[in-house]
């Protein structure tokens, strides 16, 4: 084999390109792994879970899915009397891309100064769509095309929700 046979076969990392799909689903897996610590460190201020995972899908009219499932403490919530809320669901996708609650301290209020469709688009925008490419516009059509889903799991199955809605709502909405 000659040093010019060699040097041809040698792969070449300029000339690769993954997809802005790839690239989209991997950028949103590391800000879940990076981020999912904020609703595990909530303890005590919110529900208390076990197990967090995500799945992310785009398929190929370009509309993103993600799926969050939360599966909580079984041993806290196998006794305790307490079953999941709307808010819940609210409340997780909030800790996970804003850090914040997005409600009131002792009424439990949705507030709208915590979280919004505006705090949340910086929050997304600024963390995982600061791909050099994309502009506000293209940013903006990505986030209207993403859903996101939660189910909240608890031990009583009977007791488990779901909510789903545009990334950016303020509110998700109950799917049961």
């Amino acid at each position: 084999m000659s040093f010019t046979n060699a040097k041809s076969n040698e792969l070449n990392l300029n000339d690769k390109y993954i997809p802005l799909k790839d690239f989209l689903i991997l950028k949103f897996d590391l800000f879940f792994e990076e981020n999912v610590k904020n609703i595990y460190n909530s303890a005590g201020l919110m529900v208390s879970y076990q197990l967090i995972n995500q799945k992310i899908k785009i398929d190929n009219n370009d509309n993103i899915k993600i799926t969050i499932n939360a599966f909580m403490d079984k041993n806290r919530y196998s006794s305790k009397k307490y079953y999941p809320k709307l808010r819940d669901c609210n409340q997780i996708r909030n800790k996970l891309f804003v850090n914040k609650f997005g409600y009131t301290f002792f009424r439990q209020k949705l507030n709208f100064n915590l979280i919004n469709n505006s705090n949340l688009y910086e929050s997304i925008s600024e963390n995982i769509l600061n791909i050099s490419n994309l502009n506000n516009e293209a940013k903006k059509e990505i986030l209207d095309k993403t859903k996101i889903k939660i189910n909240v799991f608890h031990p009583n199955s009977d007791k488990n929700i779901s909510c789903f809605g545009n990334i950016l709502d303020q509110e998700l909405e109950n799917f049961n």
